[in-house]
């Protein structure tokens, strides 16, 4: 909610020197006529004042919509919203002044929105210098907004994208994070500097709005940047490690994982005496005042350290919101292709300027979720690995090692490849057991199926090793051939008529009783006058015809199951 200053501020201004060399050269009867909104609770947007019903919010033009002067005192991270409705809606215009640290400026479409417009804008807030603003919107939806010097060009300026700029209604202002803003609004025209009992705003007036917090970071922010750990350095431990992606390239034979991970170390450099600073026992967003761990380039892992907090006793924990960790791992086998599983070690290592980092994994296992795989393998296992010292390129070193286990996604291979090699084995199959055109017709299809299968299976199939369902369909083109050799030499002993000497070791094997009903043969009536018959040639590749049916089916059964 909003406020006219305190009297006990207003006295204390008043009985402080006056200065006029600040910055923006803003008076202390500027802010005396606005009414005050402090922002102390963080990016949190609680208190909405109906734009229409402040005293001095009166759009001069028929085509303005809004028109606001005010005044902002803080470190960084100052936001405006306009709304709607006297809440946060759908329908909003959001404008952060000295964002990311005070580095830049933006105007947002909603609540965190889409950006309209970014601006650079390092160090344009400050704590004890009120920086003027001014926002005016038409109703055509063009936005502009004054920062500094009201009377020059727009700081930013931009359009609302097909939206109607009469509907907001409200304007609510907030911080962010462990920031505080000081915002004066419903403010009237500047006051010129011939105005009488002008004064401008003195630094040392305004102590009031740095609290030990800011206080703090501000000795973070002058010490000297460390390069190296501490002495006696335990190392770092990986709290957390959550793996939300897994990507295997076989063909580069490279694996990335990527995700979120926490960290945590000591570091007594950076402890402090909370009550020097008011009770402040934490203090966030000092990933660039402190020293923090690189990781070696040959691991190829990347991530920036998105939110680091130190307590007073020295402890220090921090965020990698976002990771990428990529290792080489080479396929170990092909062949139990499409069945086939690999195993790969990714080690992870941190140093200092001058010496290495320990690091180790908190938990046993690691967190991860399969629904993220970009690749056609699956992670089915992910654990720490056990070990103090990595032998690496440039040593032992202490390192991170996981284990990782991933199988093939074998669906689709199976789903296209055996079906087709079911088909063209039992074609072949068939052809043994026929004669003529329909023999020489299933023969032809078996081989068309299978030639098709085995030159799209030779696309996908890894190099290395051969597979096994590779190995039988050779055997298959093999037992093909032989069914077509076969095929021409029983035509050419039917045509010949050519006959088995009565009596001959052969002619009794190919009459064996036991035999001919185990290759399902007609029987022969009287097997012990078979010295005195003539039995023709053709019945020998008969035989053998139902050997190799025999041969097939077991090669079939055996390459069919998995390896």
């Amino acid at each position: 909610m909003g406020w006219p200053i305190s009297s006990v501020f207003i006295l204390a201004l008043a009985l402080l020197p006056c200065h006029a060399d600040k910055k923006y050269n803003v008076s202390f009867a500027d802010l005396h006529n606005c009414k005050q909104h402090n922002a102390v609770s963080g990016y949190n947007y609680r208190a909405f004042y109906k734009l229409h019903a402040l005293d001095h919010h009166r759009p001069n033009e028929t085509d303005t919509v809004v028109d606001l002067l005010l005044y902002v005192m803080a470190s960084r991270d100052g936001h405006i919203l306009l709304t709607e409705e006297p809440k946060v809606t759908s329908v909003a215009l959001e404008i952060v002044l000295g964002g990311g640290s005070n580095s830049f400026s933006q105007i947002r479409l909603g609540q965190k929105g889409n950006p309209l417009k970014t601006k650079s804008s390092p160090g344009l807030l400050s704590p004890i210098d009120a920086l003027p603003l001014r926002v005016q919107i038409a109703v055509n939806g063009q936005i502009k907004v004054y920062a500094g010097n009201l009377t020059s060009e727009p700081f930013m300026e931009t359009m609302l994208p097909s939206r109607n700029a009469t509907t907001l209604q409200y304007v609510s202002f907030t911080t962010w994070g462990t920031a505080l803003a000081t915002w004066f609004y419903d403010c009237p025209a500047p006051i010129t500097a011939n105005t009488t009992n002008d004064r401008a705003i003195d630094g040392n007036e305004l102590e009031l709005l740095i609290d030990g917090k800011d206080r703090l970071k501000q000795d973070f922010l002058s010490a000297p940047l460390q390069i190296d750990p501490p002495e006696n350095f335990t190392g770092v431990l990986l709290s957390q490690l959550y793996v939300r992606g897994f990507r295997y390239d076989q063909t580069s034979s490279l694996v990335e994982l990527s995700g979120s991970m926490r960290l945590y170390w000591k570091d007594p450099r950076y402890s402090w005496n909370a009550s020097d600073y008011n009770q402040t026992h934490g203090l966030g967003d000092v990933c660039h005042a402190i020293w923090m761990p690189s990781f070696e380039p040959m691991t190829m892992f990347s991530g920036d350290f998105s939110d680091c907090v130190v307590l007073d006793d020295g402890r220090v924990m921090v965020v990698i919101e976002e990771f990428s960790w990529v290792d080489f791992c080479a396929v170990a086998d092909s062949y139990r292709w499409p069945y086939d599983r690999n195993t790969c070690l990714l080690r992870l290592t941190a140093t200092g300027y001058e010496r290495t980092v320990p690091l180790r994994l908190a938990n046993q296992t690691v967190v991860y979720e399969g629904e993220f795989e970009q690749s056609e393998w699956s992670l089915k296992q992910l654990v720490k690995h056990e070990t103090d010292r990595s032998d690496t390129p440039n040593g032992l070193l202490p390192a991170l090692e996981l284990y990782l286990v991933m199988d093939r996604k074998s669906d689709i291979h199976s789903s296209s490849i055996y079906p087709t090699y079911f088909v063209a084995n039992l074609l072949i199959y068939i052809s043994f057991l026929v004669d003529g055109r329909s023999r020489l017709l299933l023969n032809s299809l078996g081989l068309i199926v299978l030639l098709n299968t085995f030159l799209s299976m030779s696309v996908v199939v890894p190099g290395g090793e051969i597979p096994k369902i590779y190995v039988f369909f050779q055997w298959s083109l093999i037992f093909y051939s032989i069914s077509s050799i076969l095929f021409v030499v029983d035509l050419w002993l039917k045509r010949s008529r050519a006959t088995l000497a009565p009596g001959s070791w052969l002619n009794r094997v190919i009459s064996y009783p036991a035999l001919r009903y185990a290759l399902a043969m007609d029987q022969r009536s009287n097997y012990n006058t078979l010295e005195y018959k003539n039995v023709r040639w053709d019945e020998v590749t008969c035989v053998l015809n139902r050997i190799m049916m025999v041969v097939v089916v077991v090669t079939f059964c055996v390459g069919f199951t998995k390896p």
